[in-house]
C-alpha cells in the first residue's frame, strides 16, 4: 500500500525535491517500506527445508555411526576390551531413539574410539578417510541440528516487529509527509490531489467508521373517514 505513495512521490520528484525537508521526509518513507518488505519476505520464509536438512544429515549421520560403530563392538569381543565395548555397543534402534545432543555424544565418543584402534580396524576395511568422514558428518549435524528451531525463532521475530515497522511509517506519512504537502493545495493543485488519492489508498486497510441507523420511519397520519 505505501508503495503507492512512493512510487507517485518519485513520478513527481521535480515538484518536491527543491525542498530539503520532503527529501529527508521521502527518504525516510522509502527506506521504511524496505523495512517492512523486507520483514514481510522473512515471515513468509518457509522453514521446512531446515528440517529436510536436519532429517537427512540425522539419517546419515546414524547410519555411520553404526557401521563403525559394529565394527569397533566385533573388535572388542575378539579383544575381550570390556571398556570399549561399554563405548560402541550400539543397536540401530537405540541410535535412531536418541535425542539430537545424545547422537552428537556418541558420534563423538564413536569417533574417538576408533582413532584410538584405527590400526585394528585396517582389517575390517575401515581406514582414516572414514572416520574424517564421521568427524565431518558430526560437525554437519551440530550446524543444522538447531536449524528448524531458529528458521521459527526468525519468523516469529519478523511477525512480531513487522506491525511497529508499518506504524512508523504511517507516522511519517500522516505527521510529516501529509503537513509538508499543504502548501501544494493552492501551488500545485493536481499534485496535490493525486497526492490525497494515493493516501486514500493506503488507508484503505483502516477500518471505516460505522455508519448510523438510518432514522426510524415517523409514523403517517390517520386515515381520515
Amino acid at each position: 500500500m505505501f508503495a503507492t505513495v512512493a512510487a507517485y512521490m518519485k513520478l513527481n520528484a521535480t515538484l518536491w525535491t527543491p525542498v530539503k525537508a520532503m527529501v529527508e521526509t521521502v527518504t525516510e518513507v522509502n527506506d521504511g517500506i524496505g523495512t517492512i518488505a523486507k520483514k514481510a519476505g522473512r515471515q513468509q520464509e518457509p522453514n521446512g527445508g531446515a528440517g529436510d536438512e536436519k532429517t537427512q544429515v540425522r539419517e546419515d549421520l546414524e547410519e555411520t555411526v553404526t557401521e563403525i560403530a559394529d565394527q569397533l563392538a566385533s573388535i572388542a569381543a575378539k579383544t575381550s576390551d570390556a571398556n570399549l565395548a561399554a563405548k560402541v555397543t550400539l543397536t540401530r534402534s537405540n541410535v535412531q531413539k536418541l535425542s539430537a545432543d545424545d547422537l552428537e555424544g556418541t558420534a563423538k565418543r564413536v569417533s574417538a574410539a576408533a582413532r584410538e584402534n584405527l590400526a585394528a580396524l585396517a582389517d575390517y576395511n575401515i581406514a582414516d578417510a572414514d572416520i574424517t568422514a564421521l568427524e565431518d558428518l558430526t560437525g554437519k549435524f551440530t550446524g543444522v541440528k538447531t536449524g528448524p528451531r531458529t528458521a521459527i525463532s526468525t519468523r516469529a521475530a519478523q511477525t512480531a516487529t513487522l506491525p511497529h515497522a508499518i506504524a512508523a511509517v504511517t507516522a511519517i506519512l500522516r505527521d510529516r509527509l501529509d503537513k509538508q504537502m499543504t502548501p501544494f493545495r493552492r501551488k500545485n493543485p493536481e499534485f496535490y490531489a493525486g497526492y490525497q488519492s494515493a493516501r486514500v489508498i493506503v488507508n484503505r486497510g483502516s477500518t471505516p467508521a460505522p455508519t448510523p441507523p438510518a432514522p426510524p420511519a415517523s409514523n403517517p397520519p390517520p386515515a381520515l373517514t
